[in-house]
């Protein structure tokens, strides 16, 4: 047995040395290839002349645009009066009002701690002068949000029930979700308009997709014991899905839900670039007149904003903690602080405001239904006992409104609340440009950007630009059909193939080769960076705490908003555009890191340990082995959202691709920007299922899942 097992290890390390030296190879190939161009590789002109996608595209739209814009005419119409209308009702309600509509549903929802949370937003959105632009950027993402769970939830519905319609809208959703937020205002822009409507009709494209299959996923996962109880019961088809399956599906729709909020905001964000009005406009003038002080307080208010209605959508999926009788309830510091005394004591008086709070809501809500059904009682008693017992279980809801109204009220016949008052105000504006003008002009940080711009640029960035921008085009091509060969499989090398030929024959290969060389090299820096935060988290508990919440928030935020800090340290330029992808792209690796190597089991270091191997043998030779298929689905995960920020990063001095898009919505090339929106997309896929593909693999070898048979 030793005897076969040395040959099979004397095998295995012969392929490992093959391998290596095929890579090196490749490498050396490409890299003499490169060398002999003076210029960038070119498709083939003949191909190019006569691939015209571009124009085809133009064509198609100035014919839906002469024949069928009446019809888009009339949609944008509606959907820009009831825009106008909620638009009109935030910015001329008394800020009062909108600020207890907001605290309300956020105390009954989430309790003390996000009601709070929802006073202190508002408070910051009339504080820095943005309370007009916050309650545009509401209408627009309110009204969005409502039509693409209204029409989401019924697709998702149609699809559960159904498995043609479901194989229908899976390719659709999944080129729904791949293309970059930016293209969708292309289509929008050209037979809406500007303004509101195509940037919530835009937003509904983006945003529906995760509604629609988090319905459909929860319809189908209820669990046929249930299905079958139900029907023996004699419960119709109908009644089975409205009283069964989607009730018991509410918390997978929430997820929905919660995804489309923050879907809907990123790009409610970017509709300001089709003339929509609210905060993502003031962040976008602020850039542009390179006012750093005024762009972080707009990308403050969407931080705060973005994480209110996290919270506030994700409360509703969240199963309510039951708690043993003889232990306290904390209604705003943590409920593991229930075992301190001074924590306890902290948190009596708010108990008891609570019970009585509680005791007159159920109070009043009882005597208003009491009143309903007694009037109702003359007409019908069944109808009267089944409002009655409507209304008195919305012991917080029913109050609410009635505070609604009494602001209502006071503000008619009382006294003008009015819109936020001034004297509130507060700006952080001048601190910031003054903190960041004091450190631009400050030798250790001039020194400090200028060597890691050199050092980017001159070291990464711009050799594996003008690499692979060099690299005949067929060289790369085929090296990107071996990969997926060997990694997915001939079928996919040869859509690999294909994929790639589009691009070039688009007349955008060098601009593709760009956006890659940025992609590399902005995934290497958050490899650089993430790995040894993730490793740090993994072994520090303290430490992990502190950063989630940080990554929390990085998550949260827009993807347009990361340009601002870039912007005011580092200027623009395409090494801004780098690192501006790296802060965005980082928190995956991160999490996945720490991830994997905290579920490596504790046996696997004590054994290494008995053995005499040290903290950093036992990291390199145990636990990174065992978390490689973590780390391959951060670098995927990574990899994808460094493709999606590439579409904002010209903003700031970005090239490739994400130029492209620009410069076609600049000249109203339709047929340019959507070729380059879907090159970013293609290049996006190939990568994405490369990586997912190794992934597996290797968790195969890891015996984590069984080879298909």
């Amino acid at each position: 047995m030793s005897a076969e097992s040395h040959v099979l290890e004397k095998s295995d390390s012969s392929k490992s040395l093959i391998k290596y030296i095929l890579v090196l190879a490749v490498f050396l190939g490409a890299l003499w290839l490169s060398f002999q161009n003076d210029s960038p590789s070119k498709f083939p002109k003949q191909i190019t002349d006569e691939f015209t996608f571009t124009a085809w595209v133009n064509d198609g739209e100035d014919y839906l645009k002469k024949n069928y814009r009446w019809i888009t005419k009339i949609i944008a119409n509606y959907i820009k009066e009831g825009y106008y209308v909620l638009e009109d009702f935030l910015i001329d309600s008394p800020w009062l009002l909108i600020a207890a509509i907001l605290f309300f549903p956020c105390l009954i929802a989430g309790g003390l701690k996000l009601g709070l949370y929802s006073m202190f937003v508002v408070y910051f959105w009339g504080a820095v002068g943005m309370w007009d632009e916050s309650m545009q950027t509401l209408a627009l993402m309110g009204l969005s949000v409502f039509l693409c769970v209204f029409f989401g939830v019924i697709l998702g519905i149609l699809c559960s029930q159904s498995n043609r319609f479901d194989n229908f809208m899976k390719p659709v959703l999944d080129t729904m979700q791949v293309m970059p937020a930016f293209v969708y205002l292309f289509p929008a822009l050209f037979f809406f308009g500007i303004g509101g409507a195509p940037a919530i009709l835009a937003t509904m494209i983006y945003a529906m997709p995760p509604v629609i299959r988090l319905t459909n996923s929860g319809i189908r996962q209820v669990s046929k014991e249930t299905i079958e109880s139900a029907t023996s019961f004699g419960s119709s088809k109908l009644q089975l899905l409205y009283k069964i399956k989607i009730p018991l599906s509410l918390p997978s729709i929430m997820m929905g839900i919660n995804q489309v909020i923050m879907m809907a905001l990123a790009l409610v964000v970017l509709a300001c670039f089709i003339g929509a009005e609210g905060i993502g406009g003031q962040v976008w003038l602020a850039i542009r007149n390179l006012d750093v002080g005024w762009a972080m307080e707009g990308g403050l208010c969407i931080l705060f904003m973005a994480i209110l209605f996290d919270r506030f959508s994700m409360s509703f999926s969240k199963q309510e903690e039951t708690l043993p009788s003889d232990v306290q309830k904390f209604y705003l510091l943590p409920q593991t602080w229930e075992k301190y005394q001074i924590a306890r004591v902290l948190e009596k008086p708010l108990t008891l405001i609570h019970l009585i709070i509680k005791f007159i809501c159920e109070k009043v809500t009882t005597l208003i239904a009491d009143m309903f059904k007694y009037l109702i009682s003359v007409f019908n008693k069944d109808l009267a006992d089944e409002i009655g017992e409507l209304i008195s279980k919305r012991y917080y809801l029913i109050p609410s409104f009635i505070v609604f109204f009494i602001i209502v009220l006071i503000d008619a016949f009382v006294v003008n609340i009015g819109s936020f008052p001034s004297e509130w105000k507060l700006s952080i504006r001048q601190p910031i440009a003054e903190t960041v003008k004091s450190l631009t002009v400050n030798p250790s940080f001039i020194g400090f950007t200028k060597g890691l711009r050199a050092f980017v640029y001159l070291n990464l960035l711009n050799p594996l630009d003008t690499f692979l921008t060099h690299i005949p085009w067929w060289y790369t091509m085929s090296i990107f059909a071996a990969i997926g060969y060997f990694t997915v499989g001939l079928r996919f090398a040869f859509i690999t193939v294909l994929l790639l030929f589009f691009i070039a024959a688009c007349g955008i290969w060098t601009q593709s080769m760009v956006t890659l060389s940025s992609v590399l090299v902005s995934v290497a820096l958050c490899f650089a960076l993430g790995v040894p935060l993730g490793i740090i988290a993994s072994y520090n508990k303290r430490f992990r705490d502190i950063q989630n919440v940080i990554l929390d928030a990085m998550q949260t935020l827009p993807y347009f908003c990361y340009l601002i800090p870039v912007l005011m340290f580092f200027g623009g330029g395409i090494v801004s555009a780098v690192l501006a992808t790296v802060i965005y792209a980082i928190p995956p690796i991160i999490r996945l890191t720490s991830l994997g190597l905290t579920q490596v089991s504790g046996s696997f270091s004590e054994v290494s340990r008995s053995f005499g191997g040290t903290l950093l043998q036992t990291l390199s030779k145990v636990k990174f082995p065992l978390a490689v298929p973590s780390l391959v689905i951060g670098f995927n995960q990574t990899v994808i959202m460094a493709f999606a920020m590439q579409i904002v990063t010209p903003l700031i001095g970005g090239k490739g691709l994400g130029l492209e898009v620009f410069n076609g919505l600049a000249r109203s090339d339709t047929g340019r920007g959507l070729a380059a929106g879907i090159g970013i997309v293609l290049m996006a896929i190939i990568i994405d299922r490369i990586s997912l593909a190794w992934t597996k693999k290797q968790r195969i070898a890891l015996g984590l899942e069984k080879k298909p048979v």
